[in-house]
């Protein structure tokens, strides 16, 4: 059973779609609009949780490349995203010297997952191995 190989990060580009689902509050939306601030989740033991934040785009990008970077062996990597295909681009194209371009998987978010995340949200998926 694979499952427990499974981990994910995905980087948000704004606030707004999980202020207006409810997952965060008005205050915490707005303070991290003027902070410009990216947050990161992660899956952990079945739950989704946050796993941090950054203030950069670029940054985010950058997190979620030293994520898929710190496995020690991979049998799958998938790469999705919501209506930022040049950045989940981008994302490839760095990942591309050390994982071979075929066996990187590209995809869009569904709108179902959109409608709730918002544009702007890659997502990197890893079948492997931390250790």
């Amino acid at each position: 059973n694979n499952i427990p190989r499974v981990d994910f990060l995905a980087a948000f580009d704004t606030l707004e779609y999980l202020k207006r689902g409810g997952r965060i509050g008005k205050a915490q939306a707005f303070l991290g609009s003027i902070l410009r601030m990216n947050p990161l989740i992660t899956l952990r033991d079945g739950v989704v949780e946050p796993a941090g934040r950054t203030r950069s785009r670029a940054k985010a990008i950058e997190r979620l490349y030293n994520f898929a970077t710190s496995f020690s062996h991979i049998d799958g990597i998938a790469i999705e995203d919501a209506a930022c295909p040049d950045d989940a681009e981008l994302l490839v194209e760095r990942l591309s010297p050390k994982f071979p371009k075929e066996r990187i998987y590209r995809s869009k978010m569904t709108p179902v997952i959109g409608t709730h995340t918002g544009p702007g949200l890659i997502l990197v998926a890893i079948l492997g191995d931390r250790e």
